[in-house]
């Protein structure tokens, strides 16, 4: 039984990586993933005491 979950969750995610690929290459989706994990490290050094969710929100929206 415990086999069977393994492949469900390989399954699982194999559709949510597919789903996100969109059409993508890979080397697009490499630079979408270096893009966000700038964005967050950007974020992480402006904001280093942390905040709430809608404080987050606010800091996405004057980066954009």
């Amino acid at each position: 039984m415990p086999g069977y979950l393994l492949y469900l969750l390989l399954g699982v995610l194999c559709v949510i990586f597919w789903r996100a690929r969109a059409g993508r290459t890979f080397d697009q989706l490499l630079e979408a993933g270096e893009h966000h994990h700038h964005q967050v490290l950007a974020i992480g050094k402006k904001h280093s005491k942390g905040g709430d969710w809608a404080d987050h929100i606010r800091w996405m929206a004057k980066q954009k």
